[in-house]
């Protein structure tokens, strides 16, 4: 009996400390500043125009390529 009551006290901690934890993940979500959102938008650009880009170009040219034989 007295180890269903020490898991339930423990239980109890730990839920304290899970909502201790969202509270902080909250907080930090709310203090994320614009200009972070506008880099990561300008950086999910510039990889979008750099790298996918280019690659499509690549492969719509091979099979261009391929169907033309």
């Amino acid at each position: 009996m007295s180890e269903q009551i020490d898991v339930t006290q423990e239980l109890a901690k730990l839920q304290q400390r899970v909502e201790h934890l969202e509270e902080r993940v909250k907080k930090a979500e709310s203090k994320q500043s614009p200009l972070l959102s506008l880099w990561e938008a300008i950086r999910s650009i510039l990889i979008g125009l750099f790298i996918v880009g280019p690659m499509a170009a690549i492969i719509f040219g091979v099979l261009a390529a391929l169907a033309g034989k």
